[in-house]
């Protein structure tokens, strides 16, 4: 709808607004102050009627019809039962065939209060009277009515209200002609401020008018403050998409973003190498980018909202590492990462320290064979016993951490896989700490099994479990002073059972916790290494835990003690 039209549209309704509501009020005003007039004006002449009536009743009905025809009204006389005994309409012989007016509201209110009024259509003349009684007269008359037309009062109302509504139509005259200027006033300017707004949403260069109208002027001001502002604002925003596709373009990582629909809407250079397809080419939907069914299950997965983390995935002859999340309008982000030299490099590193690891086992066993040899023949005081004794001693140490190593290669190559069963927590724990029970006792170190019936049982493999107790029992020992406690705890947990196995020795700094569970970190390295620890430890249980579809945490508070919680996924059936 245009300006002017609404600007018409507007005023008229303010104007007829305006004249329904004179016309509505002259009504109601002038009726009430006229009305009031005329019967003040009856009253008066039904007391002077009444004061000046004969007491002969037999010209009563004379003078009420020469009273009427000199007032000009219709002047009736009652007596106290209601019975007219004069009236200006009707001669004496149609005065027997009136009805009563004793019912009639303004004789009844004379009757009682001595003035009584009345508005209603006239039963013999069929208009609309005011009829205003008073109470007095003659002896016979009890009541003197005066009664006048409306008709002139609704005349007098209706010329006003034609007049109200004839200065309306002038009104509604003047507004079209004031909307027609106001429209040219206001709309042109506003038609070419949004003409120019809709430049600038182009991008394209516009001019915006110049408007006397103040309101008009700041809309136009700051028009002009916005678009400067946009400019500024939209080039800073190409300048840093312009880095951001640079950077992704830089990354060796490929990363590939689709909409809501799985369209692919970005891919940067790394991604098409790794899926083959050249710069310029289109790019298939997502879920027909992969062929294989388990890699469209991923992305099936990440399309419905779930997270991937690290998938890794066979692409031809390449190891690909898959991460993938859902975007807040509903698409999809894959990060997709070429790790096939890594792989290739970490099964050569396995190879080598497992072949090394294997070579050594043999002359390793003669080292320590020799040394307790030469140890046994010797001297228990001389020189080439002690020699000796530390060569079978760090002979020894140095086949722990071969065997150490071994275990692991074969935990991280695949080869072994756990054999499950359900084995009780309490029994598995206690036979782990058989072989520890001398030295806790020679050290006045406590053990401690708190098993709830409800984590009672656990399913992994007995030798896995039994050595990562073993390694976790020894870890505990050399870390925790005379008099302490080594506690075996279990629960169960959303997922499964968590086993934590807690000591009171003397903990560890929290900046060391994350890095506990790799090979060889140490946290002291020369206290480890007095206490002949191989660094090994930890890392094999965090493997072998790990094998079970499971996970290690660590938690340690300086002082007081360490706890490593072991999650084990459910017992399906005991």
């Amino acid at each position: 709808m245009k300006l002017a039209t609404r600007l018409f549209l507007s005023m008229s309704l303010l104007v007829a607004a305006a004249v329904t509501g004179s016309i509505i009020a002259a009504d109601a005003v002038l009726r009430r102050d006229l009305e009031a007039e005329t019967a003040a004006t009856l009253e008066a002449e039904a007391r002077l009627l009444a004061g000046s009536l004969p007491a002969d009743s037999t010209r009563w009905p004379e003078v009420a019809r020469s009273a009427g025809a000199q007032l000009g009204r219709r002047v009736t006389l009652i007596d106290e039962t209601g019975r007219v005994r004069g009236d200006a309409e009707f001669d004496r012989e149609a005065l027997a065939g009136l009805e009563n007016h004793a019912s009639r509201p303004e004789v009844r209110g004379a009757m009682e209060t001595g003035l009584g009024r009345g508005e209603r259509l006239s039963a013999s003349t069929n208009a609309r009277q005011l009829y205003v009684a008073v109470r007095g007269g003659p002896p016979g008359i009890a009541v003197v009515r005066v009664s006048a037309s409306l008709a002139g009062i609704d005349a007098r109302i209706h010329a006003v209200q034609r007049a109200a509504l004839g200065a309306g139509v002038m009104m509604l005259i003047a507004a079209g002609v004031v909307a027609w200027w106001l429209a040219g006033a206001f709309a042109r300017p506003l038609i070419e401020i949004s003409d120019a707004a809709r430049e600038f949403a182009a991008g394209r260069p516009a001019v915006l008018p110049d408007s006397r109208i103040p309101e008009l002027a700041r809309h136009v001001d700051a028009l002009r403050a916005m678009h400067e502002e946009l400019n500024d604002r939209f080039a800073e925003l190409r300048r840093e998409r312009e880095e951001s596709r640079t950077l992704l373009e830089a990354l060796s990582s490929g990363v590939i973003a689709a909409d809501a629909r799985g369209t692919v809407v970005s891919a940067n250079a790394a991604a098409r190498r790794l899926l083959d397809f050249r710069p310029g080419d289109p790019l298939p939907p997502l879920t027909e980018l992969f062929h294989d069914q388990a890699h469209r299950a991923l992305i099936r997965e990440v399309l419905e909202g779930r997270a991937v983390e690290r998938r890794e995935i066979d692409m031809g002859d390449r190891t690909v590492l898959v991460s993938g999340r859902t975007l807040p309008d509903g698409g999809a982000l894959l990060v997709m990462s070429d790790v096939t030299d890594m792989r290739r490099l970490e099964t050569m590193r396995r190879d080598f320290v497992a072949n090394v690891s294997h070579e050594l086992k043999t002359p390793l066993t003669a080292i320590a064979g020799y040394a307790e040899t030469l140890a046994a023949e010797a001297e228990p005081s001389s020189q080439t016993a002690g020699f000796a004794a530390t060569i079978g001693q760090n002979a020894r140490r140095m086949q722990l951490l071969v065997d150490g190593l071994l275990d692991l290669s074969r935990i991280e190559s695949g080869h072994w896989q756990p054999q499950r069963s359900v084995l009780e927590i309490e029994a598995a724990a206690r036979d782990a700490w058989a072989p520890f029970t001398e030295r806790a006792a020679t050290a006045h170190i406590r053990f401690d099994t708190t098993v709830p019936r409800d984590a009672h049982a656990l399913s992994a493999d007995p030798d896995a479990l039994r050595q990562v107790f073993t390694n976790l029992f020894d870890n505990a020992l050399r870390h925790t002073p005379a008099g302490g406690t080594i506690r075996v705890s279990a629960e169960v947990t959303s997922d499964g059972v968590a086993v934590a196995v807690a000591d009171s020795g003397n903990g560890i700094p929290a900046e060391h916790l994350p890095r506990i569970f790799e090979r060889f970190y140490r946290v002291d390295h020369g206290r480890a290494r007095h206490q002949g620890g191989t660094g090994l430890g930890l890392a094999i249980v965090k493997h072998l835990v790990e094998a079970h579809s499971g996970r290690v945490e660590a938690e340690s508070v300086l002082a007081r003690g360490t706890t490593i919680r072991l999650h084990f996924p459910a017992v399906t059936k005991l």
